[in-house]
Formats: C-alpha cells, sequence, structure tokens
C-alpha cells in the first residue's frame, strides 16, 4: 500500500499544486487586470489634464491676438493723428481770413460736438443705459480735442548744429 499512498499522495500533490497554479494564474490575471484599469483611468486623467492645457492655451492665445488688435487699431487711430497734425503744417501760410477760418475749425467742431452729446446726456433720464454710452462719448471726445489741439503745439526740438 506504499505505492498506492505514495501514487495517491503524489496525485494529490500534483492536483493541488495545479490547482494552487490555476489559482494563482486567475490572481494574477485579476491583479493585471485592475492594474490595467487603473492605468487606462490614469491616462484618462492624463488626456484630459493635456484637453485642458489645450484650452487654457487657446484661450490664452486668443486674448494675445485680441489685443494685439487692440495695440493694432490704435497705433493706426495715432498714424492718423499723426497724418492730420503733418497735413496741417504743410499747409503753411495764405490769406489771413482762410487762417482765421482754419484755426476755428478744431475749436468750433470740439465746442459743437460736446454741446450735442452734453445736451443728449442731460436729455436722458438718469437710468437710460444709453447714458453711459453717451458719458462715454463725452469723455472720449474731450481727450481726442486735448491731444489733438495740442498735439501739434509741442515744443519743436531745434537741429543741433
Amino acid at each position: 500500500m506504499d505505492i498506492l499512498g505514495d501514487l495517491l499522495g503524489a496525485g494529490a500533490s500534483a492536483a493541488s499544486g495545479g490547482l494552487f497554479g490555476l489559482v494563482g494564474n486567475l490572481a494574477t490575471k485579476v491583479f493585471g487586470y485592475f492594474e490595467a484599469k487603473q492605468a487606462f483611468t490614469q491616462k484618462q486623467a492624463e488626456w484630459v489634464h493635456e484637453t485642458d492645457l489645450l484650452k487654457l492655451q487657446m484661450q490664452a492665445k486668443a486674448a494675445e491676438t485680441e489685443q494685439e488688435i487692440r495695440v493694432a487699431e490704435s497705433q493706426g487711430s495715432w498714424g492718423g493723428l499723426t497724418a492730420s497734425v503733418n497735413a496741417e503744417a504743410a499747409i503753411g501760410t495764405g490769406y489771413p481770413w482762410v487762417n482765421a477760418v482754419r484755426a476755428l475749425v478744431r475749436p468750433t467742431l470740439t465746442i459743437g460736438l460736446t454741446s450735442f452729446l452734453a445736451a443728449a446726456f442731460f436729455a436722458m433720464n438718469p437710468g437710460d443705459i444709453d447714458r453711459a454710452y453717451v458719458a462715454d462719448s463725452l469723455v472720449f471726445v474731450a481727450v481726442t480735442s486735448v491731444v489733438w489741439w495740442f498735439g501739434d503745439r509741442a515744443p519743436r526740438k531745434l537741429p543741433h548744429h
């Protein structure tokens, strides 16, 4: 019976070893599945993070582009003012009455436009939303007038000899 016991013991060992190996193999596969799932979840989080970063970069680029457009518009406005001042300086002297009329154009336009906007401002109800736009226009006209009036009256630099 020793041989039979030895055979049964060897068979039991083989069966239990096979069963234990099968359980170990299944456990490895289950752990591998959870590791893959966790790695995929982590990759998804990275993708979401990268997508958010790309969105932020696009928003920053859009804001930068808008700022560049505003700067270009501002430079264009100053370029127009410079051209206006240079054109007036190129006219030179002429008949005294022409110079008098030309000298009165800026004040007349400024006072007329400011008076019109002020009348419109005070004619509106205090709660009217358009009143804020008119107030902004008054400020714009005032600043433009001062810059335009005095922009060409800056002291001229004398050439050094």
